[in-house]
């Protein structure tokens, strides 16, 4: 597993084409899944990504700006 310091780029950069489910997302980036979660759980807090509920599963985006 590697955590390098670029973790949030990585992840940012790969919801930009897509949104993922915690599952997907941590084997498309090679990460435990219940460690992915917490660190994806501070983005949404931090208003860097929304959260999407499909079932069971949780799916992260990036947060959209809305323009007035």
């Amino acid at each position: 597993m590697s955590t390098s310091p670029n973790l949030e780029t990585r992840i940012l950069k790969k919801l930009e084409s897509k949104p993922y489910s915690v599952s997907h997302l941590a084997e498309e980036l090679g990460l435990r899944r219940d460690f992915l979660s917490g660190y994806l759980e501070a983005l949404k807090m931090s208003g860097k990504l929304e959260l999407i509920v499909v079932g069971k599963a949780k799916v992260y985006q990036p947060k959209r700006e809305v323009s007035v």
